[in-house]
C-alpha cells in the first residue's frame, strides 16, 4: 500500500534562476527567484524522512509575439492531490534527458528543471520545476519512490502506481509573485 507522500513549496525565495518568456521569446533575458520544496514522508523502517530540493515555483509568459511579458505562477495557498504520472512528458523550453511529470492539475506540472538555474536557461510558465543535478528530476523521482511503498518491480510502474494513488499531495504556501526583471 502506497504510503502518503507530502510536498511543499515554500514561500521565500532561496536563490535565483535566469529565464526567458515563454512560449514568445522577446530577447530578454530575465532574472527569477527559487524556491525550497520540501518532500516528507515515512521511509520502509517507519521513520520520518525528508529532503529539500530547488525548485522554479514562477516564471515569465509572453502568449504571443505581440504580447507583453509577465510574471506568472501560483501565488496563492493552496493544497491538490497530484493527479497522475505522466511518463512521456518532455520539458518543452529546453533539452532535458529527464523526461516525465507530475500532473498537479491542467498544465500545471513537476517537471525537470536547470542543473545550474543561473547557468542554463530554462522557461516556465507555472510548472514546479526541479534544479539541481545531474540528474536532480531523477534524484527528485527516487526519493518520492523511497518514501512510498511501492513493491512493483520497474521504476516506471513504480511511478504510475504513486500518481495513481491520490497518496501524494502538494501544497504552495501563498507568496508575493515577484517583479518582472530584466536582466
Amino acid at each position: 500500500m502506497i504510503r502518503k507522500i507530502q510536498m511543499n513549496v515554500g514561500s521565500t525565495p532561496i536563490g535565483k534562476a535566469i529565464t526567458w518568456s515563454y512560449p514568445n521569446d522577446d530577447g530578454n533575458t530575465y532574472e527569477i527567484p527559487t524556491y525550497k520544496l520540501t518532500v516528507s514522508g515515512t521511509d520502509d523502517k517507519g521513520n520520518p524522512a525528508s529532503k529539500d530540493f530547488e525548485v522554479f515555483r514562477f516564471g515569465v509568459q509572453r502568449k504571443t509575439p505581440t504580447s507583453s511579458a509577465r510574471v506568472v505562477g501560483l501565488a496563492d495557498l493552496q493544497t491538490h492531490t497530484i493527479k497522475k504520472w505522466i511518463p512521456t512528458y518532455e520539458v518543452h523550453s529546453a533539452s532535458s534527458p529527464e523526461k516525465g511529470a507530475w500532473q498537479v492539475y491542467d498544465n500545471f506540472l513537476i517537471h525537470d528543471g536547470p542543473d545550474s538555474p543561473m547557468t542554463e536557461l530554462y522557461a516556465s510558465i507555472g510548472c514546479v520545476e526541479i534544479c539541481g543535478g545531474p540528474s536532480g528530476f531523477v534524484g527528485f523521482n527516487d526519493f518520492i519512490i523511497s518514501l512510498s511503498g511501492s513493491t512493483k518491480k520497474t521504476r516506471g510502474e513504480q511511478l504510475k502506481e504513486i500518481g495513481d494513488s491520490g497518496k501524494l499531495v502538494i501544497t504552495y504556501q501563498k507568496a508575493t509573485r515577484p517583479p518582472l526583471k530584466i536582466r
